[in-house]
Parts: structure tokens; C-alpha cells; sequence
């Protein structure tokens, strides 16, 4: 097993240097795209996690409601299903505001992380 050149895992490729470069790679990696230089913080910050975070819940909170009305409603218990679907109803009519809002105002759709 001390005679690896005719294994598949430790290709020629693996065990010669890489051949040098021929075009100058700018710090993005890609050849003829400039970077952004310096490292200095972007003119608008991206959003903060608190939005991600709040649309999460809600989208949580949609899942749950509905599983648990529909829950029971299966168990037979149609009055146990109403704060679930409530709760499904207020997180979905978030989403929806939340959405419109950011359209309008430019913001696009809304933003996870």
C-alpha cells in the first residue's frame, strides 16, 4: 500500500503545485473584477436582524396556529381550535402588512437575515 500512483485519491493533480497564474486576481477572486479596496464599511448598512427575526416568528407562529386548529379540529374540539387560529390569522395578516409596506416604501420583499 506504500505505492500510491496508481490510486484514484492521490491524483497527480494532489500532489503537484498548482501551475502559476497567468492573469493578476484582484482580492474578489475573479479575474478583472475590481474590489471594493480599502475594507470600509458600506454607505447603508443591511438590515438589521431584528426584522428577520420578527418575520421568522411570525411565519413560526402562522405554522403553529394552523397545525393546532387543524389539530383540533381532528380531535373533535372545534371550540380549541380558535386561538390557534387567531394567532395563524394575526401572524399571516402581519406577513401581508409587512410585505405591502416594504414593496411600497422601495424596500423590496421582505428580507431574511
Amino acid at each position: 500500500m506504500r505505492d500510491r500512483d496508481d490510486d484514484e485519491f492521490f491524483a497527480p493533480v494532489l500532489r503537484e503545485p498548482p501551475p502559476p497564474r497567468q492573469e493578476d486576481v484582484s482580492d474578489t477572486g475573479v479575474p478583472g473584477v475590481p474590489g471594493a479596496g480599502h475594507g470600509q464599511w458600506a454607505e447603508q448598512p443591511p438590515p438589521s436582524n431584528r426584522l428577520g427575526l420578527r418575520l421568522l416568528a411570525a411565519g413560526l407562529a402562522l405554522l403553529a396556529g394552523v397545525v393546532l386548529a387543524v389539530l383540533a379540529l381532528l380531535a373533535g374540539r372545534p371550540p380549541l381550535a380558535i386561538p390557534p387560529a387567531l394567532l395563524a390569522l394575526a401572524a399571516a395578516v402581519y406577513l401581508v402588512v409587512t410585505g405591502v409596506r416594504r414593496a411600497r416604501s422601495n424596500g423590496g420583499p421582505p428580507v431574511f437575515g
